[in-house]
């Protein structure tokens, strides 16, 4: 054999060496492509079909706790995932029991009245509205002042820390509106309230005038922030925190003088103060109280029977 022979030779068996690790290393990447690709094409639909069942589950069991019921692990938790078959008969009882439990509580009262003061000596009860999921603290009454403690929602905690609502008869004017623009009002000398250092240092955060649609009463609505006094801070900066934030609301009636105050809670204002707001908007001056079903029925005998 020739030395060219012999080159040809080994060159030819390098080329063919040479390509066999590029066949067999191209079937190992399309293995694994097709392995790959299978995993992504399973993995969704395993995730969808737990999302799917954790969710019905969930569903089930809130609706279970708002029916006043209790859970069995064992009628939303099956062993088997695999019976899709029954899928529809769970989604149709969590529907079921979620349709009860919105005709249970569609009549449901969603704020109740806070009724202070007293239809006596030319003043009229007045009221404010409060959500019914949250929490009044204790009511009291004194001559032409009502008090009530904390308001708290469960959620966020104490919104209000507490409530004050009183009368000045004999008011120097007749309406809120001879007191001038809303904003220009000085509003602790205005209503009575400079005896307390706190409104007197207040200052003016936000200002509305409000009417009631169905009566045409005037209220004039405000907000005020008080920083803590000089002696209590233990420095400049420390005074720039509120120590109160009053949400106050005042109409005149017949030459009454009514005030709803509410101390907000600083801590919460961020959260709460929306809903805050809400309650002191609902202050309602003349307000009065429904008859009781008895009286009402009384009064209807004992005309039948004059009548008669």
């Amino acid at each position: 054999m020739t030395t060219t022979s012999a080159t040809t030779m080994r060159a030819t068996t390098m080329r063919v060496t040479s390509r066999a690790p590029l066949r067999r290393s191209s079937s190992s990447v399309r293995s694994r492509a097709t392995t790959s690709t299978s995993t992504l094409e399973v993995t969704p639909l395993v995730q969808e079909e737990t999302t799917r069942r954790s969710a019905l589950v969930s569903l089930g069991a809130m609706a279970a706790l708002a029916m006043g019921g209790s859970i069995e692990v064992g009628a939303w938790v099956r062993p088997n995932a695999a019976r899709a078959d029954e899928d529809d008969e769970e989604l149709a009882e969590v529907e079921a029991n979620m349709k009860a439990v919105m005709e249970k509580n569609s009549g449901e009262q969603t704020f109740a009245k806070q009724v202070g003061l007293s239809n006596v000596d030319g003043v009229r009860a007045c009221s404010f509205e409060v959500s019914s999921l949250w929490q009044v603290g204790d009511t009291s009454s004194k001559g032409l002042d009502s008090f009530w403690g904390a308001i708290v929602d469960p959620v966020n905690g104490e919104a209000v820390t507490n409530a004050r609502m009183f009368a000045a008869p004999n008011f120097r004017v007749s309406s809120i509106d001879d007191l001038g623009k809303v904003e220009d009002v000085q509003v602790a000398k205005a209503l009575g309230l400079d005896g307390d250092d706190s409104y007197r240092r207040a200052d003016m955060l936000g200002a509305a005038k409000r009417v009631d649609k169905s009566t045409g009463q005037v209220y004039y609505d405000w907000e005020l922030i008080a920083s803590p006094p000089p002696s209590a801070c233990p420095s400049a900066v420390g005074c720039l925190y509120p120590e109160h934030i009053y949400l106050i609301s005042a109409s005149v009636l017949n030459g009454v003088l009514y005030v709803l105050s509410l101390d907000a809670t600083p801590a919460q204002w961020r959260v709460t103060g929306n809903s805050v707001k809400r309650i002191r908007n609902s202050f309602t001056v003349g307000y009065d109280a429904p008859a009781p079903a008895d009286a009402a029925t009384e009064t209807e005998t004992s005309s039948s029977k004059e009548s008669e």
